[in-house]
């Protein structure tokens, strides 16, 4: 809702027709009530629909709750669905969410017990037994889901059986020791089976047979109708093809604008406090806004109640005026988020080997200009790594050295692999099968208000030492489909993780990218594969550790991306709300939470 409300003071008024007195008495008359009519004019939102309204830089490629696994897709979800385990935005730890207790362990340390809360209804008024979330497990491994980044988590479940004792209770037997095992949970989001699976297609098959890579043509062949109705692209973007059991649900997604969530009545969480389960508004607006200049101006609308998206220029600005200070609180939190340029080592047919070359990874990592990049793209606010593991995370390496930048040294390795400037263009160039290649290689990139000048400036710095780059702009899910499938030669990413234990097999286990992973760069060897399995092997936090750093330093040494910073987030919350800090984790804030002083 919107109104049209004076955003000139009375006072402001008086004062200038104040000033008027002695002159011409209709002229005074005049200007006073253009004065008025200018007070009226503007456009100003009307809070008492109890609307909140969080800024997105990009809509999700959808909203699906097992094909779809976005930082934005997550963020909305975390209103509209339930996980059997979620993270603490407090304390930074994964606790039960659906499940009544942590799973429990049993002697083997293969075998646990899992036990849902009682009470939770789906929207039909069904009760949720334990047959929803076996049929939620299946669904993530099941051959012909597209799923394909979840399959390599589940991978080590044997199976998943009911108690036959009580609905409400599962079993989940491990194929080896995982020292994250339990917390594979955080990863389920429960499903409603008969309205996902109306004819119970999967229970004709135990989890062993659908997590069998020899089932998956018979199977994809046999539920061939249940696959393309679960695939079907209207569960992912459709109200009415949608189904949660968190206190939202999806009311109108106007796509490239914003998505609309509508509170449940009569939810079966009303009465709880936990602060995941509160639904304060009656209405939550994802509004996208990819650019910083018309974000500002929607802050300044007050059109905005949160946003974690803000430039550094763009918080700097705002915060420069007392309007803006006197409505929101503003700053910067720290985040467990990183920024890289990933390397295609493992290009396709077809396209210029720029990067199989170790000397070549690692003389890009020499020319990338980090502390400029901080210093002008973040205003300072953000800092150097060395990996992909943070400070703040549990197995974060702090003798991992910086790579300081070094031109004479990037272009000695250049040089020895074989690139140089053999026709005087001021572009590298190498013979390859037979034919003259200049350095000059395409950089993928999110488009984004502040992609477009680190790219530039990324660029610059590479043309100094005789490599040119192409930036390639992409919409969000452009950018992904791109990545997943390996075409590009170079991607400017992010990642973003959370406090516990990394497992690394999502992003640089070689099976990863073989079977459409996250491994988008194709790093990976024998070695690197076994050092993974050791440490996700190994339940000895302390060793674990120690095997971790030794991951740590392969990535390094083998540079398949090259690390640019931890970023900060840039915030601002409305002061309507009397919140003035954020957690760390993502997405900050739970905004069924958020309530005003006359709620």
């Amino acid at each position: 809702m919107r109104s049209k409300k004076c955003r000139i003071s009375l006072q402001f008024i008086r004062k200038e027709i104040g000033s008027l007195k002695g002159k011409n008495a209709l002229f005074s008359f005049i200007t006073s009530v253009a004065l008025l009519q200018f007070a009226s004019c503007v456009e100003h939102r009307n809070f008492s629909d109890n609307s909140v309204i969080v800024h997105i830089l990009a809509e999700p490629k959808g909203l699906h709750p097992v094909n779809n696994n976005d930082g934005y897709q997550r963020m909305i979800q975390q209103c509209t669905q339930k996980k059997l385990m979620s993270i603490d935005l407090a304390r930074g730890k994964l606790v039960p969410d659906a499940l009544e207790i942590a799973p429990i362990i049993q002697s083997d340390s293969l075998s646990y017990i899992c036990v849902l809360n009682k009470g939770m209804r789906w929207d039909n008024g069904r009760e949720v037994t334990a047959e929803d979330a076996i049929f939620s497990l299946k669904a993530l491994i099941c051959p012909g889901v597209n799923a394909s980044d979840m399959k390599s988590i589940f991978a080590n479940v044997e199976s998943v059986d009911r108690d036959p004792n009580n609905p409400y209770a599962f079993s989940m037997r491990m194929k080896k020791k995982y020292f994250d095992n339990s917390n594979l949970l955080s990863y389920v989001v429960l499903l409603q089976r008969d309205f996902w699976d109306p004819k119970d297609v999967l229970g004709k098959y135990r989890f062993d047979q659908l997590n069998d890579e020899s089932n998956a043509i018979t199977i994809q062949d046999q539920a061939i109708d249940f696959l393309n109705a679960f695939n079907h692209p209207d569960k992912a973007r459709v109200a009415k093809q949608m189904d949660g059991l968190g206190p939202y649900k999806l009311e109108t997604w106007n796509s490239g604008s914003e998505i609309i969530l509508r509170k449940k009545k009569n939810w079966w969480g009303d009465s709880s406090t936990l602060p995941q389960n509160q639904n304060n508004p009656e209405r939550i607006i994802f509004k996208v806004i990819r650019e910083m200049e018309p974000l500002i101006l929607a802050l300044k609308r007050e059109e905005i109640d949160f946003s974690p998206e803000l430039s550094a220029p763009a918080l700097m600005r705002l915060q420069g005026k007392s309007g803006f200070n006197e409505l929101y609180y503003s700053g910067i939190t720290n985040s467990f988020s990183y920024t890289y340029m990933g390397m295609n080592m493992k290009p396709e047919a077809g396209r210029v080997p720029y990067f199989t070359n170790r000397q070549v990874r690692r003389a890009m990592a020499l020319i990338m200009p980090v502390d400029e990049i901080i210093a002008v793209i973040t205003k300072g606010k953000a800092y150097p790594i060395s990996g992909f593991i943070l400070p703040g995370q549990e197995d974060y390496d702090p003798n991992q050295k910086l790579l300081k930048r070094d031109l004479e040294q990037a272009k000695s390795l250049l040089t020895d692999a074989g690139w140089t400037d053999t026709d005087g263009d001021n572009i590298r160039d190498k013979i390859i099968d037979g034919k003259r290649v200049p350095f000059s290689f395409s950089l993928s990139y999110m488009i984004s208000p502040v992609t477009g000048e680190l790219v530039q400036l990324i660029k610059n710095a590479f043309y100094t030492v005789g490599i040119d780059i192409k930036p390639d702009g992409l919409e969000f899910s452009a950018f992904y489909e791109q990545a997943y499938a390996h075409k590009f030669d170079a991607m400017l990413g992010a990642w973003s993780s959370a406090t516990q234990p990394e497992d690394p097999r999502q992003i640089w286990h070689s099976e990863s990218w073989s079977n459409g992973g996250s491994n988008f760069v194709g790093f990976g060897n024998a070695y690197s594969d076994s050092l993974i399995e050791a440490a996700n092997s190994e339940l000895n936090p302390a060793t674990r550790k120690i095997i971790m750093h030794d991951i740590q330093n392969v990535v390094q040494d083998e540079q398949p991306y090259v690390f640019l910073f931890n970023a900060t987030r840039k915030y601002a919350l409305h002061k309507r709300f009397g919140i003035d800090t954020l957690y760390r984790e993502r997405p900050h804030i739970w905004f069924g939470a958020l309530k005003t002083d006359t709620q």
